[in-house]
């Protein structure tokens, strides 16, 4: 079984990898974040305070 910091790992990547896609990563930061994205970000966050 993977560890919490590996999975972490794993989500961030993955956020990464959708953001780098999005058509609006360059203003992203005046947008509000890509539900899917969102939730990446909030579980690796719950990992690592486990």
């Amino acid at each position: 079984m993977l560890q919490n910091e590996e999975v972490a790992a794993g989500l961030t990547r993955l956020a990464d990898s959708i953001c780098e896609k999005c058509l609006m990563s360059q203003t992203c930061k005046d947008v509000p974040m890509c539900g899917d994205v969102q939730l990446l970000k909030q579980a690796e966050e719950l990992l690592k305070k486990a």
